[in-house]
């Protein structure tokens, strides 16, 4: 090599050994830009509105059990309507969260929801409790001391671990009676959801299931018609049969439950807070039935438009859209040959130790930027409850 091309390259690695001490040393903010974007690494990319009040009036969770980011590709890829922007682009906040148990990367539905209900990591199978077994508050129960009303709405059995993790507390998943009487004792607003293996193992028959309901709630018929007058303020639930809520083809759908729930809940005069849970794309990832979970993320979609346009219009309205956990390892995935066509790929019928979809918007969604594990979306949401117990008189 000759001389002058050895002393330039000498020259250029020093030059880029000073370039690299002097951004190190003076800590020099980078910015890169392209033709149709610029970011700087770890800023939001979208700049968030700003809100009346530092706290939301009321607060939506929305949790799709099972759903991942290739489940969430999938519904853009699927139900993009041509040349417009999808439900998912409407969030101030995008990002994702570890929701890993305590003990190891994978995790159950019990120990994910009882993470984001209470702010602490726990076990497998652990509902409302600590790796201990002590007893953990949930959002809810901080909620209504706080005066406000709180719900319910589930496409699978209201006893079912995610929905559970936000009003009981029981090392023992399947002791449905157990879980049914705490739901009864609780301070509860509103439960909407089904009833699954009615008779079997621990699970009380209809009636009995019933009964223990009734000693808080007013249960309403399949009709799903609020009661007039006074009752309008009595605890309302209504209960349908096992995977008689599934998809847009179910009367009732997930849609329709929360179109109602969302109608009760503002009309009690007061803030609230109302969990949304879709079990479906959960269970048709564990059977890798790709049909299903199609079928699956059109119900979330248009349960999802519903949930964004009451936050829209009411304006002090929280929403936090995530997942418990991955299952199936889903990917729309193309061979070269069958290009631009996609095929559904699934790894496993198990969970998986994905990250999981986080997204948020409304008063309070700024916070949840820098969300990396599931239990920091459960403190995050009890720090965002007005503190002064609110008087409706």
């Amino acid at each position: 090599m000759k001389a002058w091309k050895k002393t330039s390259l000498l020259t250029t690695a020093i030059l880029i050994v000073l370039l690299f001490a002097f951004i190190y040393l003076f800590k020099v903010n980078l910015s890169f830009t392209s033709s149709d974007i610029e970011f700087t690494p770890n800023t939001i990319t979208n700049e968030i509105p700003s809100y009346q009040g530092e706290h939301p009036k009321n607060i939506i969770i929305f949790i799709v059990d099972g759903m991942g980011f290739g489940h969430l590709s999938l519904a853009i890829q699927t139900q993009r309507p041509e040349n417009s922007p999808t439900n998912w682009e409407d969030f101030d906040v995008r990002g994702w969260h570890d929701p890993r148990s305590i003990y190891g990367s994978i995790t159950d539905s019990e120990a994910s929801a009882t993470a984001m209900a209470t702010g602490v990591s726990t076990n497998f199978g652990h509902i409302g409790i600590d790796k201990e077994g002590k007893v953990l508050t949930n959002l809810f129960e901080e909620a209504s001391a706080l005066n406000y009303s709180t719900g319910i709405v589930t496409d699978s059995y209201i006893w079912d671990g995610t929905p559970a993790a936000f009003v009981a507390h029981t090392r023992n998943e399947d002791d449905a009676r157990d879980i049914l009487t705490q739901i009864a004792s609780s301070e509860l607003d509103l439960i909407f959801g089904e009833l699954e293996d009615v008779g079997e193992d621990d699970v009380p028959e209809v009636d009995e299931s019933i009964a223990i309901l009734k000693k808080r709630f007013f249960l309403l018929g399949k009709d799903l018609k609020l009661p007039d007058g006074n009752k309008y303020n009595q605890p309302v639930a209504v209960i349908f049969e096992e995977d008689e809520i599934q998809d847009l083809n179910s009367t009732p759908n997930l849609p329709k439950l929360t179109e109602v729930a969302l109608k009760y809940m503002g009309a009690q005069n007061k803030p609230f807070a109302l969990l949304v849970e879709c079990e479906e794309l959960d269970s048709a990832s564990h059977e890798n039935d790709s049909e299903r979970v199609i079928n699956g993320l059109k119900s979330i979609q248009e349960t999802l438009a519903l949930v964004l346009d009451f936050a829209k219009t009411n304006g002090e309205t929280l929403v936090v859209f995530t997942s418990d956990h991955e299952t199936g390892g889903l990917a729309a995935a193309s061979d070269f040959g069958n290009y631009p066509n996609l095929q559904i790929r699934w790894s496993t019928k198990s969970h998986t130790a994905a990250v999981v979809p986080l997204f948020a918007v409304g008063p309070g969604a700024q916070n949840f930027v820098n969300v990396q594990r599931n239990y920091e979306i459960g403190q995050l949401l009890k720090s965002l409850l007005v503190q002064e117990k609110i008087d409706t008189d």
